[in-house]
């Protein structure tokens, strides 16, 4: 009888343990999104793209594409997944030509704010490698950034070694709705399939869109989703650590000084 009562005692412990632990992750996630909401923002992006196939040039045509983007830092600067936001990829799968040509040029981009503003953005770098693209508000002009404040995503600590999840752990990463639900900002739970380490660090976490930020159980910021390229088209959703994309933010500010 005592061992029963002993093993049960246990059991009510550990779960206790359990709760508290979920219900401090809760906590933690809840206030992440009522302070950071906007950290994460819709991207407007029109382009004009231009093919050649077999050496035939096609009529050009226009497209405009939204995409989400992370704001990394407090004078908007932006990173998003560039397959969201450049259809070259698409385009070249549906042809299946292997002389096919895809030009794409960005002819406005716009940081949708969550006000309904628009600022007007231009575009710094595309890594088609690691399916990036940074973004940064244009200043001096009647729809300035200056009349608006950016809530950069929280969390980066460049003194400290970024967290690393284990596999099962939960995380969240925040988002945003639709135009037709009025771009309501969420929160979506995931957890982790799995850590790859080499040849390049990535995070496989379910439930994750491109262009957000992930963070872990106790509010810090694990990466921004985006998807693994592999020979130039979108594959697996993948979350590229923090650490890569501020050392790449970095490179972006020193070449556009």
């Amino acid at each position: 009888m005592k061992f029963f009562l002993f093993i049960f005692l246990l059991t009510s412990i550990f779960c206790h343990g359990k709760n508290t632990e979920k219900n401090n992750s809760e906590s933690i996630w809840r206030t992440l999104l009522t302070e950071n909401a906007n950290c994460v923002t819709w991207v407007s992006a029109t382009v004009r793209v231009e093919v050649s196939v077999g050496g035939r040039s096609l009529p050009p045509q226009e497209q405009k594409l939204e995409a989400l983007g992370t704001i990394i830092a407090d004078d908007g600067l932006t990173v998003l997944s560039l397959t969201k936001v450049d259809p070259t990829s698409n385009i070249i799968s549906r042809l299946r030509s292997p002389g096919a040509s895809v030009q794409v040029h960005y002819t406005e981009v716009l940081i949708l704010m969550q006000d309904g503003s628009e600022i007007p953005a231009r575009l710094l770098l595309k890594d088609m490698d690691l399916d990036l693209a940074f973004l940064l508000p244009i200043t001096g002009t009647d729809e300035s950034s200056e009349k608006f404040t950016f809530s950069a995503t929280p969390g980066w600590n460049r003194a400290k070694t970024p967290p690393t999840p284990e596999i099962l752990n939960e995380v969240v990463s925040i988002s945003k709705l639709g135009r037709n639900l009025y771009r309501q900002s969420t929160l979506r739970r995931g957890w982790v399939n799995a850590v790859i380490e080499k040849p390049r660090p990535y995070f496989v976490i379910e439930n994750t869109e491109p262009g957000t930020p992930v963070f872990d159980q106790r509010g810090r910021w694990l990466g921004v989703v985006v998807y693994k390229m592999d020979s130039g088209r979108p594959t697996e959703v993948v979350t590229l650590p923090i650490e890569d994309i501020m050392e790449i933010a970095e490179q972006v500010r020193s070449r556009n000084q």
